[in-house]
């Protein structure tokens, strides 16, 4: 069955975003950076939403799939990884400068981060498997990854469905 909120996702645009919303602005103020506009928009139209029954995108709105509190989960993780593994973990971790934020994991438990280094509307998402220490990299505007990721499109070793 065809989820017909996928086609949506193709409306969204890298760098345009809705009106200004004083709920963002706090967020960004709390997180001290500024998200990409793209995947705003994705929140604000979808919320923290499931594609395929895999993919799940992080809303700092929402209680269960929570930006803010899954996002420092998944760092608190990846802290004691790194002191353990750190050649793991080339790139430095949020709130580090150019840090990874988690913004979106699977059902395998991969997850999905933004690589904050330069301006939020151009970052790039590394994908880091659950267990290995092998990651991707995509230059996909995060709305066009989760399409084609819900469509099955997306050309990846890690977010295989299995």
């Amino acid at each position: 069955m065809t989820d017909s909120r996928v086609t949506k996702l193709l409306t969204i645009h890298r760098g345009t975003s809705s009106q200004t919303d004083s709920r963002w602005i706090a967020i960004e103020e709390s997180l001290g950076l500024r998200l990409p506009a793209d995947y705003k928009v994705m929140v604000d139209l979808f919320g923290a939403s499931s594609w395929d029954d895999f993919l799940h995108v992080l809303s700092p709105f929402d209680d269960g799939l929570n930006l803010q509190q899954r996002g420092q989960q998944i760092l608190d993780a990846d802290r004691e990884s790194r002191l353990a593994f750190p050649s793991h973990y080339p790139i430095a971790l949020y709130p580090e400068s150019g840090g990874l934020l988690p913004w979106a994991i699977t059902d395998n438990g991969d997850t999905l981060y933004f690589i904050t280094s330069g301006p939020p509307d151009e970052w790039p998402i590394l994908i880091k498997g659950s267990r290995a220490p092998e990651f991707e990299v995509s230059f996909l505007p995060a709305p066009l990854l989760v399409h084609h990721a819900a469509i099955g499109t997306f050309q990846s070793t890690i977010l295989a469905q299995s």
